[in-house]
C-alpha cells in the first residue's frame, strides 16, 4: 500500500510539472508573437517573455537540458534587445553557471563579455569574460570575434575604423 501510494504520489507530482511546463511553453510561444519578434514593439510582453522562460528553464534545467539552455539563450538575447543588459548577464550567467558543458554554453560566456563591453561598456569585466571566453573554447567559432572584442576594447568606431584603414594596403597601389 505504501508503495502504490508513494508511486500515485510521484505520479501526479511528474505529471503536474509536465502540464505545467506544456502551459508555460505555450505562453512562450503566444508572447513570443505579441512582443513583436527582433522589432519588440511591446516591452511588457517581452519581459513576461523573460519572467516566463526562467520559469520553464527551472522545470525542465533536469530532465531537458537542451531546452533549458535554449530558452535561457533566447531570454537573454531579448533582455539586450529591451535593454536590460543586467538581466542578459544574469541568464546567461545561469547558462554558464549550470550548464558549462553544453554544446551551446560557449555562446552565453561569448554574450557576457559582449554585454560587458558594449552595452554596460565595463571594460575590465569585459576583458576578463572574454579571456574566460578563449580560456575555455580557444577553437569555437566566436573565437577569432573575442580577440578581436578584446583588442579593440574601449575604442571608439571611428579609432577601430582608421586602425583597419591603416593596416589595409594602400588604396593608391590598388589595381583600377
Amino acid at each position: 500500500m505504501r508503495k502504490l501510494l508513494f508511486l500515485t504520489i510521484i505520479s501526479t507530482t511528474l505529471f503536474a510539472c509536465t502540464d505545467k511546463a506544456d502551459t508555460l511553453r505555450g505562453r512562450l510561444t503566444a508572447l513570443d508573437k505579441e512582443f513583436g519578434g527582433a522589432e519588440v514593439t511591446d516591452k511588457k510582453k517581452a519581459e513576461e517573455f523573460i519572467i516566463t522562460a526562467e520559469q520553464l528553464a527551472s522545470l525542465v534545467e533536469k530532465s531537458s537540458p537542451d531546452e533549458y539552455v535554449e530558452i535561457l539563450l533566447k531570454a537573454g538575447g531579448l533582455a539586450r534587445t529591451i535593454e536590460a543588459p543586467q538581466k542578459a548577464i544574469e541568464l546567461y550567467s545561469k547558462v554558464t553557471e549550470k550548464m558549462p558543458q553544453h554544446p551551446k554554453a560557449a555562446t552565453a560566456f561569448f554574450m557576457i563579455g559582449f554585454v560587458y563591453a558594449n552595452d554596460l561598456e565595463e571594460l575590465d569585466k569585459a576583458r576578463a569574460a572574454y579571456e574566460l571566453f578563449l580560456e575555455k573554447f580557444p577553437n569555437d567559432e566566436m573565437a577569432e570575434s573575442a580577440r578581436a572584442e578584446l583588442k579593440n576594447l574601449g575604442k571608439s568606431p571611428e579609432e577601430i575604423l582608421k586602425e583597419l584603414l591603416q593596416n589595409s594596403p594602400d588604396s593608391n597601389n590598388a589595381v583600377q
